[in-house]
């Protein structure tokens, strides 16, 4: 039996006899198991017993953990007179009196604990006061005591909640609310959310008498329209939480059906997401009776459709009584999501939904603005029914997803997906239906490296038996850099011993390193793995070894750790004790940032230098006090020699450290130890500065370094910033800024951007009772500009804030002041937040409805810049005399603002019903459907304005179109409407044809089968491209052919166009086809049959290799069935097997091609096709290649690309340079020296600008030249 089992038996005379075992234990030891004893709620004599053997009273948590478990009164007060500290507090700032309400303590303890002067106000990190703490457990009786004792009652947290607020939300007691509300609790208070209590009570799920507290709280005043910082009604919120008899009496009661939030979400779409299926029913029926439209869109263009389809449980039930109350089954959202989109992200989907959705006209084919298919949703998802379903439906299992990010375009499939869920299910499904194991994501990940992130080893040994690639690296883009990691890298940094022993035994390469040098050593010794660790040393891993910060594992164990097992081991491996970083830095300053103390003892006791210093000068014991918190750990390295008063380069000291993190116990002993509390950096700044630059101030620090006299109107060099205004800029609580200005802070003290503390104030949205503390206290000019000439009251109108604009126009602030732009404070009202009220309070205080900023917008332009409250903003304005005829500086009217700023439909339609001309143009020409296809308007308003008579086929001074607008920015829907309407595909240029062409045969764009057929009858119905064209700039149109339709009078007015032409430009158009897309066997050969015509050799061994399906089964088997294989098939096509011969033989030949059929790039391409002349090949590689993807992502009206002209072609960037050199009649042999030469300079600088490596296609083309 142990010590622990002697404990829980709550038997004395049983623990005496382990006298001498409790004899041999540490201080730490028995702390450990006293406060085990009181968990276990063990007798007092025990614990009298316990603390009598040697148990350090001043150990803190011990008084907590007796007053969480209510251990009594008796025990509590023996502790405390044992010496166990009653002040302590947890990471939150908890005081035993806030743990004794939260734990419902008896009155006996809350009594004791005030006794012995515990502060009654004392607040959590969160700001949170005693009194909240028993509010969230309905205890009137200490509740009643604590307002008797004092407690502030109209105390705020940090989210600025009252402890009424607090009761709506945790228990909504009618009597409590009733009582806090007799003590004068403010009704109507708000948070920093603007949340009132109805808010939160709405919110509340476990509520026993909801309509007596509603009935009470609309009977006492709330404010049943008040509306949350994003514009949530309480109705909102009942819909979403609350039954139907809830939302009614709030409709009753005349709260808006019809309020939008900021995202133009209404009740609708909450209530739908209510997860009681009968109250969302109920709920949504009522809504619709009192006029809610049932498709009314969010800004995101969301019905609730979709929001049903992703909250819902019994999917069918509700998609039907939707679908009959007319919603739109193929609504779409602004990213094209449909219901089925939404519906694979639900748990709850399943294939008999599916086929509901299918009967009731849902496409299941649509793909996203992602080019997210309904299968990569599904994969999310691991429902192998949903999956098999869908690929049954011949959804493309190998489609990849375009999203696109800040910094890069997201490219994943189906595989991808499952690989990263863990469900080998999924994943053998998808394998065995054709999905490419092989697959890279544009990250250059494939479904190893996602298994590996997941940790999932039956997904990762399924993946490597199927021969994925074991050491493959991936490179994924992040703020600053992109980082490479193999497969490896991720599963030691996962810790995984089974997983990285199986791929280290499977042949992952362990030499291999991250982007940043790191080894899976240094990624092991960061994830706290000893296991991992022992292994890889065991397996030759480098100890030393160093990422490109200099740090080795040991720096990393020391950093990121904590494990003192791990750091003796790698010393005793070798571990350089005295390695220092790029920074100078010793493991031993890593250590002390984050490490335990015996992790510090250890390495101490190993020699390290306690007072080392870095690049900056600062030692580990600067360390400590800027990032951990134990005091412990300074008052060792205190007494093994650290020095306290060492000063960094830039003259701080170790207070000026610990004041940045503000751990009350570090700087109270290092002021005991005498450190200078007035010192200054060399920027000026002193302690306090950095203490109040802590957004976790406590007001004990300021008064503390204020009481030692530290400078309190010290100023940081360059920026002229006092402490007053670092307090302002940090948020910090009014308490510490009413106290520093009490003890002579300066109020009058401004930035060098000549910004004062009501700038501040008015800023950082303080209360306008604070705001008017500081005018009536400082004496400050309420009209005083800052540096870009904005007042207080400019900075109050961006920050929502109502009453502070009253009360700053109530003192005579200028409502018409301008800002350096010209901008007044109606103009930002407009642009930050829209709210209706600041309007038109600003309006009615004689605010200039009109005033032109220098770029001439009005305020009305500036109300298209914010979608929260728009229409009741721009109508107000409007009948206040707002000019709608007003155009911008760059000569755009209204309607042109209003598409740039993605205005709903509705309001466009309003504009012009107001008056303003829809046919507008811009000064160089753009209509508003220029404009509102470069924003991507939802279709409505496209078609609203085609429906208004606008040209679609209208040209800017730039010979811009709608549609080349539109595939430019690669928006699918518009385009499709944009062709069916009409518009003018032979206006595009060159490359924005070729462009649109290349998209549909990328499947980036999917369109239904009457567009394909429209689209192919406007190419080739109305042939207007002359003849002197280059005849293979046809062959796009044959790619689109070829790709969606197999039409036999298409086809045949393709071939009378052949006719036309020259042979052999004919034979190269078809050489071409056959090599690019020998997938269209058929189609090939009744267009060679009818040219009488045959591919050449190598456009048919070139066909076979771009086709990967047929290639892969030529490659299966062994060396010599492939050998079989090659032969015959080289036969079947007439080729000699000579010619085999003469490619280094069979075994080279294999290699060659695989090599291409893996890497595709130039110089393995020239292995099969050395014969220069036939230039197409290199073609078929561009748009195989990497290089392809990208040509027109570059941007061609950068002014930094020249534009040249050689024998009347202009080109601006890689893309026209390719198309020159391969797609135009371009002999050499008819060109002078001197132009060959400009042209290979002309080259060389497009490869240098973009950056692009050796063996490229530009490098080909030089070659070809020369």
């Amino acid at each position: 039996m142990d010590i622990w089992e002697i404990i829980q038996k709550n038997d004395i005379s049983l623990l005496k006899k382990f006298k001498s075992f409790l004899q041999k234990k540490s201080i730490k030891e028995l702390k450990k198991i006293l406060n085990f004893a009181i968990k276990k709620k063990v007798s007092k004599e025990i614990i009298e017993y316990l603390i009598r053997k040697g148990t350090n009273p001043r150990q803190e948590n011990t008084l907590q953990i007796a007053v969480i478990n209510n251990l009594g009164i008796k025990i509590l007060k023996y502790l405390v007179e044992k010496g166990f500290e009653i002040h302590c507090k947890t990471k939150q700032k908890e005081t035993l009196l806030h743990l004794a309400c939260q734990n419902n303590s008896k009155i006996a303890i809350i009594r004791f604990l005030i006794e012995k002067e515990i502060d009654i106000n004392e607040k959590t990190s969160n700001k949170e006061t005693v009194l909240y703490y028993a509010c969230k457990n309905n205890s009137m009786e200490i509740i009643n005591y604590l307002i008797e004792k004092g407690v502030d009652i109209d105390a705020k947290t940090s989210r600025n909640e009252t402890v009424l607020h607090h009761v709506c939300k945790y228990n909504s007691s009618i009597e409590m609310i009733k009582y806090l509300l007799e003590k004068g609790v403010d009704i109507n208070a708000k948070t920093n959310r603007h949340e009132t209590i109805l808010h939160y009570f709405c919110k509340n799920q476990n509520i026993n008498n909801p309509m007596e507290i509603i009935e009470y709280l609309i009977e006492k005043g709330v404010d049943i329209n008040a509306k949350t910082n994003r514009n949530a009604t309480a109705l909102h919120y009942a819909c979403k939480y609350s039954s139907i008899k809830f939302v009614k009496y709030l409709a009753e009661k005349g709260i808006d059906v019809n309020a939008k939030k900021n995202n133009s979400e209404i009740a609708l779409h909450y209530a739908a997401q209510n997860q009681n299926i009968n109250n969302s029913m109920e709920i949504i029926e009522y809504l619709i009776e009192k006029g809610v439209d049932i498709n009314a869109k969010t800004n995101g263009n969301k019905t609730v459709l979709h929001y049903a389809a992703k909250a819902q449980k019994n999917l069918i039930k509700f998609i039907k009584f939707l679908i009959e109350k007319g919603v739109d089954i193929n609504a779409k959202s602004n990213n094209y999501k449909t219901v089925l989109h939404y519906a694979c992200l639900n748990q709850n989907n399943s294939v008999d939904f599916m086929e509901f959705l299918i009967s009731k006209g849902a496409y299941i084919y649509e793909i996203t603005i992602g080019n997210q298919t309904a299968l990569h949703f599904a994969s999310r998802n691991n429902s192998i029914e949903v999956i098999t379903f869908l690929v049954e439906k011949g959804i493309n299992i190998n489609e990849k997803t375009r999203i696109d990010s800040l910094f890069e375009t997201k490219e994943m499939c189906a595989l991808h997906y499952a690989s990263k869920t863990n469900s080998i299910d999924v994943l053998e499904y998808l394998v065995e239906n054709g999905a490419n194991i092989k697959e890279y994501a544009n990250t250059n990940e494939t479904a190893l490296h996602f298994a590996c992130r997941s940790n999932s080893f039956e997904v990762i040994k399924y993946l490597v038996e199927k021969g994925i690639d074991i050491n493959a690296i991936s490179t994924v883009s992040s703020l600053f850099d992109s980082k490479q990691r193999a497969v490896l890298h991720y599963a030691c940094k996962n810790s995984s011993i089974k997983v990285v022993k199986y791929l280290i035994e499977k042949g992952a390469d362990i030499d291999v390193k991250t982007s940043s040098q790191e080894t899976g050593l240094h990624l092991a010794c960061r994830s706290n793995s000893f296991e991992v660790i022992k292994y890889l040393v065991e397996k030759g891993f480098d100890v030393n070894a160093k990422n490109n910060r200099n740090e080795t594992p040991l720096h990393y164990a020391c950093e990121y750790n904590n494990s003192l097992e791990v750091v003796k081991y790698l010393i005793s491996k070798g571990a350089d004790m005295n390695s220092l970083t790029r920074t100078n830095e010793t493991a031993f300053h890593l250590a002390c940032k984050t490490s335990s103390l015996n992790v510090i003892k250890y390495l101490v006791a190993k020699g390290f230098d306690i007072n080392a210093k870095n690049y900056q000068n600062e030692t580990p014991f600067h360390y400590a006090c800027v990032y951990n918190n134990s005091i412990e750990l300074i008052k060792y390295l205190v007494s093994k020699g650290a020095d306290i008063y060492a000063q960094s380069k830039q003259s701080k000291n170790a207070l000026h450290y610990a004041c940045q993190k503000n751990t009350m116990k570090i700087i109270k002993y290092l002021i005991e130890s005498g450190i200078d509390t007035n010192a200054k950096t060399r920027q000026n700044q002193t302690t306090l500065c950095f203490a109040c630059e802590n957004r976790n101030l406590s007001y004990e620090v300021v008064q503390i370094l204020v009481e030692k006299g530290v400078d309190i109107n010290a100023k940081l060099k360059f920026r002229n910033k006092s402490t007053l205004l670092y307090a302002f800029q940090s948020k910090q609580p009014f308490e510490i800024i009413r106290y520093l200005i009490e003890k002579g802070a300066d109020t009058k003290d401004e930035t060098v951007d000549k910004e004062n503390i009501l700038h501040y104030a008015c800023q950082y949205s303080y209360s306008v009772e604070e705001i008017q503390y500081l005018v009536e206290k400082g004496g400050i000019d309420i009209n005083k500009k800052a540096y870009n000439s904005e007042t207080a009251l400019h900075y109050a109108s961006r920050r929502n804030s109502l009453e502070t604009i009253k009360y700053l126009i109530s003192k005579g602030a200028d409502v018409n002041v301008e800002a350096n732009s010209k901008y007044t404070p109606l103009h930002y009202a407009c642009t930050y937040r829209n709210s209706l009220e600041i309007i038109k309070c600003l309006v009615e205080n004689g605010a200039d409805i009109n005033a032109k900023a220098n770029n001439n917008e009005t305020p009305l332009h500036h109300a298209f810049r914010n979608p929260t409250n728009l229409f009741e903003v721009v109508k107000y304005l409007i009948s206040k005399g707002a000019d709608i005829h007003s155009k911008t500086q760059s000569g755009q009217s209204l309607l042109h603002f209003s598409c740039l700023s993605y205005c709903p439909t509705e309001i466009i339609q309003y504009l012009v019903d107001k008056g303003l001309d829809v046919n507008e143009k811009t000064p160089d020409d753009a209509t508003v459907l220029h404009f509102a296809c470069r924003r991507n308007l939802p279709l409505k308003t496209i078609k609203y304005f085609v429906e208004k008579g606008l040209d679609i086929n209208a040209k800017t001074h730039r010979d811009e179109t709608p549609l080349s607008i539109s595939i430019e920015k690669n928006l699918q829907n518009i385009i499709q409407f944009l062709l069916m309407n009409d518009a003018n595909v032979y206006d595009l240029a060159k490359n924005e044809i070729t462009l649109l062409f290349y998209r549909i045969f990328s499947k980036i764009y999917s369109l239904n089968q009457d567009m394909h057929k429209l689209f192919i009858s406007q190419v080739f119905s109305d042939y207007r491209i002359e003849c002197n064209d280059s005849f293979k700039f046809h062959v796009h149109k044959l790619i689109l052919l070829t790709r969606f339709d197999n039409d036999e009078e298409i086809l045949q007015k393709f071939i009378n166009i052949c006719h036309e032409k020259p042979k052999d430009e004919v034979q190269i158009v078809l050489n071409f086809l056959y090599t690019g897309f020998f997938d269209f066997e058929e189609i090939n050969q009744k267009l060679f049959e009818q040219m009488k015509m045959n591919p050449s050799k190598k456009e048919k061994i070139t066909g076979i290799i771009q086709n990967k399906h047929k290639f892969n089964l030529i490659l299966e088997g062994n060396e010599k069935e492939q050998e079989k294989k090659i032969t015959d098939f080289f036969q079947e096509i007439g080729i000699d097997s000579k010619w085999i011969e003469s490619k280094k033989g069979r075994k080279g030949l294999i290699k060659d091609l695989s090599k291409l059929y893996q890497q595709e790039s130039t110089k393995d391409f020239t292995i099969i096709c050395e014969e220069k002349e036939i230039k197409v090949h290199k073609l078929i590689l561009i748009l195989r290649s990497e290089l392809f993807k990208g040509m027109f992502e570059l941007n061609v009206s950068d002014s930094s690309n020249q534009v040249h002209d050689y024998s009347g072609k202009s080109f601006h960037t890689i893309n026209q340079l390719i198309y020159f050199f391969y797609h135009d009649e371009f002999e050499k042999s008819k060109v002078d020296k001197q132009f060959i030469e400009g042209f290979i300079e002309e080259l060389r600088d497009v490869k240098d600008y973009y950056q692009l490596n050796t063996n490229s296609i530009i490098d080909s083309i030089i070659i070809d030249l020369n």
